[in-house]
Parts: structure tokens; C-alpha cells; sequence
């Protein structure tokens, strides 16, 4: 995916910033990320740097990465060259502010729903507070994450009852280091369509648009609205 010179030219300008610079540090993470249950596993590399967001995984066989910056959503085909960069919903784009990373804040979104710290365990020699939310129908998710302000999940659950399916999300491992801007853009040579959010909404109402769906649907539309 052409990232290893992109990796190598970071942890140079990592190495040679200034004080101030590293402070951007704080909001500057890479993980990756594991998904299975119900469906297939999936796998994610994610990065980040405050609302930024680089993710690579593969959909259908091919490399798919996606780019989120605070007007963009863009998906590309890392073999063929070619996807789409949609602009974002104001509604995604207004809940940049709202949380310390574009992913891995599960345990402040359950907090906020009213889950509720049942435990500390000790995990691969890491100290983690246990959280927990059971809806009246049965339904019940579980949050594992970092007993620090920055609450890095190692692991969330999903249960439905009604079906007995289980979704486990398992983050493998957390490191914090700046990257420069440039590793959140596509190369110059990558050919994107531009869209705007409410022609890309009637287009995929049609079918299918760009070399994937979007992975993280929430910062390009927002959160999901109650019914």
C-alpha cells in the first residue's frame, strides 16, 4: 500500500520536531484493529491526528483506503488508483469536537448512554476498567479500555439477544506518535471523484459508488439518529 516510505519520512519528521510540535502527540495515535462474530473478520490498521483519520483494510479482495479530514471523506483503491472523496455531513463534521479520536472511543460513547463501570482487570500486564450496558430487551454491550483519561479500548462486545449473536472488536495494540499531514492525503497520482454528501446519498441509493462502501459511516454521515 506504498506506506512504508510514507512511515519511515514520519518518524524522521517525528524525531526532528520541536517541542511544541510533539505536543500534537496527544491526539496522534495508531492501532489495530480486529472484528469478528457474525460476519467475516475484518482487519484495520487506523491512524490519527486530532480529527484526521487514515484507515487501510481490505474489502473484496482489494486494498481499500479510507481518509477523513475535517471537509472529506475519501475512499481509494490502493491497486488501482482510483475512488471517490465525498464532502461530509455538517452533522459528521460538527462531532469532530465532541470526542478525543474519530475511533476507539467506545468506552465514552457507552459511558454516555448510561453503561456503567462493573470492574478493573489486569490485561497483557495492563491495568483496564470493565464497563458494561444491558438494554431492557436483553441486548448487551461491554467496553475494556485503559484506567487513564485517554480510556484506549482493548476490547469491546456486542451481544444480541433476539438472535444470540456476538461481535467481538479487539484492538491489538496502541502507539502514540505524530505524522505529518501528508500521510492523511492521497498521493498526488491517486484519480478521485469529487461528490458532493447529498449526490453521493441519491447515488448510492441507486447502487453501489466508489471501490467500497464507507467503513465508518459516522464521520461521513454523523451519528445515527434515534427513531
Amino acid at each position: 500500500m506504498r506506506i512504508h516510505a510514507r512511515l519511515a519520512a514520519a518518524a524522521l519528521v517525528a524525531s526532528l520536531a520541536a517541542p511544541g510540535a510533539r505536543a500534537q502527540e496527544a491526539s496522534a495515535w495508531w492501532t489495530q484493529r480486529l472484528t469478528y462474530g457474525a460476519g467475516p473478520m475484518v482487519v484495520e490498521n487506523l491512524w490519527c491526528k486530532g480529527p484526521r483519520m487514515r484507515a487501510e483494510s481490505v474489502f473484496l479482495g482489494h486494498p481499500i483506503v479510507t481518509l477523513v479530514d475535517e471537509r472529506r471523506y475519501v475512499i481509494f483503491d490502493a491497486a488501482t488508483r482510483t475512488g471517490i472523496a465525498i464532502a461530509r455531513s455538517p452533522r459528521a463534521i460538527a462531532e469532530d469536537a465532541k470526542r478525543k479520536r474519530p475511533f476507539g472511543y467506545e468506552a465514552d460513547e457507552l459511558i454516555a448512554e448510561g453503561g456503567e463501570k462493573v470492574g478493573t482487570e489486569v490485561r497483557a500486564g495492563e491495568e483496564v476498567d470493565h464497563y458494561r450496558l444491558t438494554e431492557p430487551n436483553g441486548d448487551q454491550r461491554e467496553v475494556w479500555a485503559s484506567a487513564d483519561a485517554y480510556r484506549l479500548p482493548s476490547e469491546s462486545r456486542r451481544f444480541d439477544r433476539s438472535s444470540g449473536q456476538e461481535t467481538r472488536m479487539v484492538y491489538v495494540r496502541w502507539l502514540q506518535q505524530a505524522f505529518p499531514d501528508g500521510f492523511f492525503r492521497p498521493d498526488p497520482d491517486v484519480k478521485l471523484e469529487e461528490l458532493g454528501y447529498d449526490e453521493y446519498v441519491a447515488r448510492s441509493r441507486q447502487g453501489p459508488v466508489g471501490p467500497a462502501p464507507p467503513l465508518y459511516g459516522n464521520l461521513l454521515h454523523g451519528p445515527a439518529r434515534e427513531e
